[in-house]
């Protein structure tokens, strides 16, 4: 081979050899900053899931101590309703007693039926308010199981995310490796290849006789 054509050939296999290089370690690069942002987004995601939690988690809470407050007052009333229920109950039998015949065994009979009724009365009334309070009751119970689910499902949301983010971080890093890998083999492969060439078209001789 002429001796300057020699002398490009070495120097563009030479120059190919350092790009091939250059760019996979570069890819390298590339892939090393895709894990780390991977791993960042992911932090980020899993904050988010941990606030939606917390985000749920208050607004059951909220609607726990509605229901609290709710069944409280309730209470309230229903003890001063009942006071008065007893109250006027007591005050209309006594005043049927009043009104009772001194002599004779018929009026016994009628007192004991205004007697059952009223009696009847106040535990309807106990009735209806020991259901509601159930209720309300079942209700508050229930916003704890709610409250712990929220929390398994935000955890679990956390942990998926943050599991995702990591497998994808270590696919990427492993790119980056093979990357390197890449570039160190492409690298002697082309230098070896390069000298081999050198050695058998004399590019030692093809320079001294080019600049001499």
């Amino acid at each position: 081979m002429a001796d300057p054509l020699t002398i490009a050939a070495v120097v563009s296999s030479v120059a190919s050899t350092a790009t091939a290089y250059v760019g996979a370690q570069r890819q390298a690069k590339a892939a090393e900053y895709a894990a780390t942002a991977a791993e960042q987004q992911g932090r980020y995601n899993a904050q988010i899931a941990v606030n939606n939690m917390v985000a749920e988690q208050n607004d059951i809470r909220f609607a726990q101590r509605a229901e609290e407050l709710k069944k409280n007052q309730l209470l309230a009333k229903s003890e001063i309703d009942r006071k008065a229920l007893k109250s006027e109950l007591a005050g209309k039998l006594a005043q049927s007693k009043l009104k009772a015949p001194t002599f004779g065994g018929t009026f016994s009979s009628v007192f004991a039926a205004e007697e059952n009724a009223a009696y009847d009365r106040l535990a309807s009334f106990d009735f209806g308010v020991s259901q509601e309070t159930a209720a309300l009751s079942s209700s508050i119970t229930d916003a704890n199981r709610q409250l712990g689910y929220a929390y398994q499902r935000g955890m679990a949301d956390r942990d998926l995310t943050l599991r995702t983010a990591a497998n994808n971080a270590v696919q990427f890093r492993n790119q980056a490796s093979a990357y390197r890998t890449q570039a160190v083999t492409g690298a002697l492969s082309g230098i070896s290849s390069t000298a081999a060439f050198a050695v058998e078209n004399d590019f030692a001789g093809a320079v001294k006789r080019t600049f001499t």
